[in-house]
């Protein structure tokens, strides 16, 4: 008789073809990764007008730069500035004077600073995972900090305020329950350059106790507590005031109104000067829609979601609200006094700030999470109907995408004030050095004749 037996595949025999495919699998999602960080650092990009991408602002030249020209690229990195550490500003910063000529410093950074953004967006994607299941929420998350409408005003394109965006991130990394000694190292580093970046994730040890004890998650809540205590340490070392701020400065009405005009308000209109006349003209009431919209978004999700989408939205509501009011309190000016300002001050003073780019990235999450809270009700489809809603939180976002006008929008452009020093510096044989006007006026860089020499 013959022998029927048939030969096994050949993939079941042969142990390589085993391991290639995990293997090809892990480099296909790399790949993936790399390339939305890609297309996403080019979107926030182009939020940009071209002489804004060749500015330079303020802290990354006369602080980042001259302190990577100085002490070095990589030895800056621990220095801290105005009683805290950059950790990621100042490595941005080492990486743009290290690979680049001088005159592209300025477009590299703002280049940079947009893929770290890029790639705070599809962090935001991986990590919210432990709160939406499914990836049409998260990926309306990860819109949020690519097209936050205020982002391009001070705060996109430019390293001295990243960390408006590592706060954002940093309660994703605290939920985030990682697999393995890999997966937990990464997220270690990862928090801890977040904690070093930005001294007020000090509003997410709550958060941080709850993830240590509760899930017993150690790899992110002991990051932001060693990153915490370097930021102490680097306040003490170099302390932000010459005496204690008083707390008492702004008067409670003031932030409470600032905080529903520019949180709030900016989401739904972002252009200064159209709030401030709808102010004049309407009063309070040119901002009672979004501020309905937030509140019954909040309500909402706290009295039909799920445990982890109520504790997830109460926390995003109170950590916008903390942003404002700490960085409003512990920075006070009379541009804050919104409960005093006059007709004149709404029409002549009146402008948003960088300081509500983060709380009104946390108000915007609301929306998926209403949107979850929607789906499990069975108000949303679970089918391709859910897709529906990243596509409209996109388009709702992508109204703004050029609204926000720069800063930083009139120059003066780098390239122009690299050639005028090198000219200088070629003019006179005696000069060490030549100054560079940065933007907004009065800031300035002194660059050493041989950095513009071309080193």
């Amino acid at each position: 008789m013959k022998n029927t037996a048939v030969a096994a595949p050949s993939h079941r025999l042969d142990p390589e073809a085993k391991t290639s495919r995990p293997i090809r699998a892990h480099s296909i999602r790399a790949a993936g990764v790399l390339a939305a960080v890609a297309i996403l650092g080019f979107l926030s990009w182009f939020r940009l007008p071209e002489v804004t991408r060749g500015t330079l602002w303020a802290e990354d030249a006369a602080v980042f730069l001259a302190d990577t020209m100085s002490i070095g690229a990589w030895q800056s990195i621990a220095d801290p500035y105005a009683g805290y550490l950059h950790t990621i500003p100042r490595l941005v910063s080492g990486i743009a004077y290290t690979v680049a000529p001088i005159d592209a410093y300025a477009t590299l950074v703002s280049f940079l600073s947009c893929v770290v953004v890029a790639a705070v967006s599809v962090g935001t994607y991986f990590l919210s995972a432990q709160i939406f299941p499914h990836r049409s929420y998260r990926l309306m998350l990860a819109l949020i900090p690519v097209l936050v409408p205020l982002g391009p005003l001070e705060v996109l394109g430019n390293v001295a305020n990243l960390h408006w965006y590592l706060l954002w991130l940093c309660p994703w990394l605290l939920v985030y329950e990682p697999r393995g000694w890999t997966g937990r190292a990464g997220l270690f580093v990862a928090t801890l350059a977040a904690a070093t970046t930005e001294i007020i994730v000090g509003i997410f040890l709550p958060l941080a106790l709850w993830s240590l004890v509760k899930r017993r998650n150690y790899a992110a809540p002991l990051a932001l507590v060693a990153g915490i205590g370097l930021q102490l340490l680097a306040t003490v070392a170099d302390p932000r005031y010459a005496e204690t701020p008083r707390l008492d400065s702004m008067q409670p009405l003031s932030v409470i109104y600032g905080f529903i005009l520019q949180a709030v308000g900016s989401i739904w209109e972002p252009d200064a000067r159209t709030m401030a006349l709808n102010i004049v003209t309407f009063g309070g009431f040119a901002v009672v829609v979004p501020s309905i919209i937030v509140l019954g978004l909040l309500a909402y999700i706290t009295i039909y979601g799920r445990a982890p989408l109520k504790v997830a939205a109460l926390y995003a509501a109170g950590a916008a609200a903390a942003c404002w009011a700490a960085a409003t309190v512990l920075n006070p000016s009379p541009e804050f006094d919104f409960a005093n300002f006059s007709r004149d001050d709404w029409l002549s003073g009146f402008t948003f700030f960088r300081y509500a780019v983060t709380p009104s990235m946390f108000l915007l999450a609301l929306v998926p999470m209403a949107c979850a809270v929607a789906e499990g009700r069975g108000i949303i489809g679970r089918n391709r109907a859910r897709y529906l809603a990243p596509v409209l939180m996109a388009v709702f976002l992508s109204t703004s995408y050029f609204e926000a006008m720069p800063a930083r929008q009139t120059g003066p452009e780098w390239t122009t004030g690299v050639r005028a020093a090198a000219a200088q510096c070629a003019a006179n044989p005696s000069l060490t050095e030549a100054v560079i006007a940065v933007t907004p006026a009065t800031w300035q860089v002194a660059v050493p004749c041989w950095v513009l020499s071309g080193r």
